[in-house]
């Protein structure tokens, strides 16, 4: 069996000139540290969540492994970095009709990524911003096939993919997901929207937490 992985639909978004695909993710032969022999081959196919094979799926490199480790690790997060304060200001003015003004600050974000590869790929436009995302949303057969309806109808799903292509595992995805109507309408891998989505993008209180305080009220959708 296979471990922690890449949804295959996320990584089938990345340009192939972005540099933070091989920054962030494990694909292709893997060297031993000492003899630099290759020690296994990570491929980009996932067949189901109960038949992957371990070489099967991305795994997250964004982050240094300490030589020798096996196990646990204690690598530094990253809670906020600048790229977070300018991608904030980009959403809020596209959210705000300011689309090519957006555009500038996602450009900024992006030339780092393509500043060794194609630095003319980091330029996106303001109307780029506006369409939908590139993301073949639905559910993936074990064949690798997609249905579903893709994302080309998101609301700004173009900078939903910049948010995904940038902070891939720094823990944003989800928030990201439910702040665009993703969450709550669509579907990838082998996840469907819960019936009740959109009570769903809040966790429940737990009921130790109840017990103490008789003010709390559960969250909706929750009680039954």
């Amino acid at each position: 069996m296979g471990g922690n992985c890449a949804v295959p639909q996320f990584i089938n978004t990345y340009d192939p000139n972005d540099t933070r695909l091989g920054d962030t993710w494990l694909l292709g032969p893997q060297l031993h540290a000492s003899t630099g022999e290759p020690v296994i081959t990570y491929v980009n196919k996932v067949p189901s969540m109960a038949g992957t094979e371990s070489n099967q799926g991305a795994r997250i490199g964004k982050y240094a492994i300490k030589q020798g480790a096996t196990g646990s690790l204690d690598n530094d997060f990253p809670m906020l970095r600048y790229a977070d304060v300018l991608m904030m200001k980009a959403e809020a003015l596209l959210r705000t009709g300011r689309a090519d003004e957006a555009a500038l600050l996602v450009t900024e974000v992006r030339q780092r990524a393509f500043l060794a590869t194609d630095p003319s790929k980091a330029v996106v436009t303001g109307a780029e911003l506006l369409q939908g995302s590139s993301y073949q949303y639905g559910i993936q057969n074990e064949d690798g096939t997609v249905t579903g309806t893709g994302g080309d109808d998101i609301e700004f799903g173009r900078f939903l993919d910049e948010l995904g292509w940038e902070f891939a595992a720094e823990a944003h995805r989800r928030q990201d997901i439910i702040r665009f109507g993703v969450f709550q309408t669509k579907s990838w891998f082998n996840h469907s929207p819960h019936p009740q989505a959109d009570s769903r993008t809040l966790f429940p209180i737990p009921n130790d937490e109840m017990n103490k305080n008789p003010k709390l009220t559960q969250n909706p959708g929750y009680n039954d």
